[in-house]
Order: structure tokens, then sequence, then C-alpha cells
């Protein structure tokens, strides 16, 4: 007899659709974030406590049932954008402010006001009003650009898996997750955040 972690079907009897459902909110601020639309990240997150509640008997305990159900959602999302970005021909450039970047930067390529110490990283991310003016720049940036941002730096996804997922070169995702940040950059100081 085996001891020391749920198995999967032990797994699976303590998971009940109400407990699947605790995790909603979170899965929506998520979802919204990356899919910019309300109906259909209730669409998704629905779909995916759905396919979690089906599928609980693989649920092996190895990892937090939050992280687990973020691994679906992620799979999901890339599902939809992957068809999203194959469906929707490319924005004019420009879309929502990418010309600012331009003002970043003298005539020599150098910026032409250096980024101010906003302080520790960590104090920061402890900090609502920091974390809310995150979400609204993210919520700023170009659809593209805000989509591939977040399953970069919210689900953890790397070049290659990104390069793969939706079809595009290496160059192609360093220059879009720069621009993320420039614009990311820039919006947080008109916030407030990083200037003295």
């Amino acid at each position: 007899m085996e001891t020391g972690g749920p198995t999967a079907s032990s797994a699976s009897v303590a998971i009940d659709f109400d407990v699947l459902a605790t995790h909603r909110t979170y899965l929506l601020r998520i979802a919204w974030l990356e899919l910019r639309d309300e109906h259909l990240a209730e669409d998704a997150v629905s779909d995916v406590l759905t396919q979690a509640y089906e599928k609980r008997a693989g649920f092996a305990g190895k990892s937090s049932l939050r992280t687990w159900l973020t691994a679906i959602l992620k799979n999901h999302i890339v599902d939809l954008v992957r068809k999203q970005w194959r469906e929707e021909p490319l924005p004019e450039t420009g879309e929502n402010g990418e010309q600012d970047l331009d003002r970043l930067f003298d005539a020599t390529g150098h910026y032409a006001r250096q980024p101010l110490d906003a302080g520790n990283p960590a104090d920061l991310a402890q900090q609502d009003a920091f974390l809310v003016a995150v979400q609204r720049c993210i919520e700023k940036l170009p659809t593209r650009i805000g989509q591939l941002f977040v399953l970069r730096e919210v689900f953890g996804s790397d070049t290659d898996e990104l390069c793969k997922d939706l079809r595009i070169t290496p160059s192609n995702v360093w220059v879009q997750l720069y621009r993320a940040r420039m614009m990311l950059r820039s919006c947080l100081e008109g916030t407030g955040f990083g200037r003295a």
C-alpha cells in the first residue's frame, strides 16, 4: 500500500464543482486580461471549469488546484488566440499608441529621459494601487501585443512555446515584448509610478 500523497482517484473525489467554482473570479480576471472581451472570457472560463470537472480524475495533486486550472485556461486561451490571429488581419501600425514609443528616444536612439528607479519590484507587487495600475496599463496595450505579453508574463510561456503556438518568429516575439514593456513603462509613469 502506497502512502504519501493524494492519488488521482482520491483527488477527483475531493474536487466537486463548487470547489472549482471558487476559482472562477481569478480565472475570469486572467481570461479577460488576455481576451479583452467579457463574453469570450466568460465562455472560456465556463469551458475550463467544465473540462476540469470532467477530467478531475486526472488531477493528481502534484500542483495546486489553481495552478492546474490556470494551465487548462492557458491551453484554451492559446487555441483562441491562435484562431484570432489566423482569422484577423494585422492592425495598421500605430494602433493604440504604438507611435508613442518614438517619444521615449532621442535622435541617436538613446532614452530621451532615463527611467527612474521605482523601487523594489517585490515591494511594488504588494501594493494594490500598483497592481491596479499595471492591469489598466496592460488593458491599454494593442490587442496582439497585450496578448503576447500576458502569455509570456502571466502564463509563463517561453519564446519557443510562443513561436510554436502563435506561429511567429523569435525576433517577432522579442520585438513585440519590447514594445509591450516600453508602452507599459510609459503608461505606468503616467500614473505616477517610476517618477521621483
